[in-house]
């Protein structure tokens, strides 16, 4: 993959350089990758769809096709994004700001392709074709759960395509399911089956994606929407720029709802001035902003805040949990202007 900056290559886990995170939509081929288990070889042209009370039956990408196509552009990231960023260190993956992506995808409404859901059912449990071992239980199946409003309400999509290209296999592809505004973990690739259930779905990855320790959150509860977060791609951190007047710019991107501000600070926090900013094309969508400053030479910080519409915004600490989930502090770069 294009120029992604590899933490692990088995399985394949790579983060996206900063500077590629200017709001525009990221090609197939220069988006992050994230894998709990190994890429799988043998991957299904069907989703099995099990209902109770309805007999079984297959989605195909073909059977999808005849049916009402959505496009969107939305923000796939991943929760442990920035986790490397926190003190005191945690384990897992050290992410730093790269484990996220702007982009475009396509495909049908899950509540299309279903018909109808049983009265009873509160979540539907997806599983992936990927599989690996984990404690305790063993040898599994990805598998996460989207609750029964979160299908009904028609955000939650099953993706066929990528832009104008078919869902490459990298990505999860020929079909995987997608929750924009909510963290990566529950956009299930290699989808292979939809199975609803009538009590609240406790897998493994379902039990390790909650916030243990985190004060913004009631303990223990589900990770879920992505938190409001900028990123500054340039000027690049330790990039040096010639003095004079130099354009601050990057990208925001909110769960919550759209970003309605981002703020850029050059003293370190003391005074923060408004940035121009892009319109999003949909409510969940990246949005670019830059700021203009005009600089003298030597070095110099730059931090970018943003705020969304439900009036989150970010914090200048890292905030701490066990699992380093969420970690949107604001985020600060230091350049020199020759």
């Amino acid at each position: 993959m294009s120029g992604l900056e590899y933490i692990t290559t088995s399985p394949p886990n790579a983060g996206v350089p900063i500077t590629a995170l200017d709001g525009r939509p990221l090609p197939q081929d220069r988006a992050y990758l994230r894998n709990s288990f190994p890429i799988p070889e043998d991957v299904g042209d069907v989703v099995d769809v099990l209902l109770p009370g309805i007999p079984p039956r297959t989605l195909s990408v073909e059977t999808l096709a005849v049916l009402e196509q959505v496009e969107i552009e939305m923000v796939l990231e991943c929760a442990g994004n920035g986790r490397s960023l926190v003190r005191p260190a945690v384990s897992g993956l050290a992410w730093g700001l790269g484990g996220a992506s702007p982009i475009r995808l396509g495909g049908v409404r899950l509540i299309d392709a279903l018909g109808q859901v049983p009265d009873g059912v509160v979540e539907l449990v997806l599983t992936g074709s990927d599989r690996g071992r984990v404690w305790p239980e063993g040898d599994v199946n990805y598998q996460f759960s989207v609750p029964i409003d979160r299908v009904k309400d028609g955000s939650s999509l099953l993706v066929t395509r990528w832009a104008d290209e078919p869902l490459g296999m990298e990505h999860g592809g020929p079909i995987r399911f997608a929750l924009p505004g909510h963290y990566a973990m529950r956009s299930v690739k290699w989808l292979a089956s939809i199975e609803g259930v009538v009590e609240p779905f406790a897998g493994h990855f379902v039990n390790r994606y909650r916030y243990l320790g985190d004060d913004r959150f009631e303990q223990a509860s589900p990770v879920a929407e992505i938190q409001v977060r900028s990123v500054i791609a340039s000027p690049g951190h330790g990039e040096s720029v010639p003095a004079g007047s130099v354009v601050i710019m990057g990208s925001a991107w909110s769960g919550s709802g759209p970003v309605v501000g981002v703020m850029v600070s050059m003293d370190r926090g003391e005074t923060w001035h408004a940035s121009e900013m892009s319109t999003g094309s949909s409510p969940l969508a990246a949005v670019a902003w830059q700021h203009e400053v005009v600089v003298a030479p030597g070095r110099h910080t730059v931090m970018a805040r943003a705020t969304d519409s439900a009036g989150n915004s970010q914090p200048m600490s890292p905030q701490w949990n066990e699992n380093g989930y969420a970690n949107n502090l604001v985020h600060t770069v230091e350049f020199e202007a020759r």
